[in-house]
């Protein structure tokens, strides 16, 4: 063998060498984030058994108990509001003194609705519908929000020739059974 021969050879073997080396180095980092890996595989493995060992049973059956009563509970409201509509007299219109015959027929129209919800024991009385053109001749159809008893009311109050004709009140819970 010559010396050309042997330089080539040893020169190859070194860069075969390098080769091996620097994929072994390589592994060796593979190798370390593998192992961060399995320290991460086993805490969420404990994360998984605290979470198997946590009962939820107890919590779902006082959701579920908790819904039922808020069923139960609407239901009776809606029951005692219909024995409450049913014992109450017929609303009267009530004039006051506030009302004056000057006044436009809009703004006797809004108080009337007012003090004939407030006769009622409503609060809070709100008119969501525009007056402005109404007559006292036409029946008018007002939309009215109110509340009674810290529970808020929406309806229709119908007026005709100045005085209030009927009143439809619903509860806004109604709409949550």
């Amino acid at each position: 063998m010559t010396t050309l021969q042997f330089s080539l050879f040893f020169t190859g073997l070194l860069v075969a060498y390098m080769l091996v080396h620097l994929r072994l180095l390589r592994f060796e980092r593979y190798l370390r984030e593998i192992s961060g890996l399995k320290a991460l595989n086993e805490r969420l493995e404990r994360v998984a058994q605290s979470l198997e060992r946590v009962r939820l049973d107890r919590a779902e059956q006082g959701l579920a108990q908790l819904h039922e009563d808020l069923v139960a509970l609407a239901e009776g409201q809606i029951r005692l509001e219909r024995a409450l509509r049913r014992s109450e007299p017929p609303s009267t219109p009530v004039v006051t003194s506030a009302v004056t015959a000057d006044a436009s027929p809009g703004q006797r129209i809004r108080d009337a609705v007012a003090v004939t919800l407030m006769s009622m024991g409503y609060g809070n009385v709100r008119l969501l519908s525009d007056l402005t053109s109404a007559t006292l001749d036409d029946r008018t159809e007002v939309v009215v929000e109110c509340e009674r008893n810290l529970v808020g009311y929406k309806g229709k109050v119908v007026t005709h020739n100045g005085s209030v004709v009927d009143v439809q009140m619903q509860s806004v819970t109604q709409a949550f059974p």
